[in-house]
């Protein structure tokens, strides 16, 4: 079972464990109908660490990608993310999010569809795009709620005001390479973080820091999934 680069704070704020698609990851804080209203409310945290994340490189990238997702919310472009839907060979629907910040390509996906969607982008570039998956060679965290982007503007110790929602920037902070998305897996406001496995506790031990200034209530993936069940697709 995989141990998110979080672990350790989150043992600190008093989760609870338990598996999640091979993974063991807070099941709640204490109070799961609490961190809902949090996260529908205000502003809630949540680990992303088992969500997908594939880097694409490669002459054509933008062309294959394309070409495979026939379904998108909007154009690919540089410092930008989009909804995208492809079919698995059986016709089943895959649904994922693409990126595109300083030229690369990182597709964001649910922890159930990352070997489905890898197997799709091989089968369908012949060789023309290399993909990496990178899950565990980093950590992802999601601030999720309407009060989110405010919460964690507070938090950072660098200006994110220019972010809108569907926006990707790529910064650098302490020698680290960070990436911030704004937008959430919940089709609602939010941002997201993802940063090299080894920053996981530095990420995640600020936001726990200013939690209580900023009104930031810890999540567990029982939450999240209780209200991911609830939103409709973006198709």
């Amino acid at each position: 079972m995989l141990s998110s680069p979080f672990e350790a704070v989150h043992q600190q704020l008093g989760a609870r464990f338990s598996n999640y698609d091979g993974w063991s990851l807070p099941a709640d804080f204490g109070n799961t109908d609490a961190e809902i209203a949090a996260l529908n409310g205000h502003c809630a945290v949540v680990d992303l660490c088992s969500f997908g994340r594939i880097q694409v490189k490669g002459p054509g990238v933008k062309d294959v990608l394309n070409t495979l997702f026939t379904e998108k919310s909007g154009s690919i472009t540089t410092d930008s993310w989009v909804w995208a839907k492809t079919k698995t060979p059986d016709k089943q629907d895959i649904v994922c999010r693409i990126a595109c910040t300083n030229g690369d390509f990182f597709l964001l996906t649910q922890p159930t569809m990352t070997e489905a969607i890898l197997s799709a982008i091989e089968s369908s570039s012949n060789g023309i795009v290399i993909t990496s998956d990178v899950t565990t060679q980093t950590a992802m965290l999601g601030l999720y709620g309407p009060k989110a982007y405010t919460s964690l503007r507070g938090v950072l110790p660098f200006d994110i005001d220019y972010l809108e929602i569907g926006d990707v920037e790529k910064m650098s902070f302490m020698m680290l390479s960070f990436t911030l998305l704004r937008g959430s897996w919940l089709g609602g406001d939010g941002v997201e973080l993802i940063c090299p496995a080894a920053a996981g506790p530095l990420a995640a031990g600020a936001v726990a820091k200013y939690r209580h200034k900023h009104n930031i209530t810890p999540a567990g993936m029982d939450c999240l999934q209780a209200v991911m069940a609830e939103t409709n697709s973006p198709f």
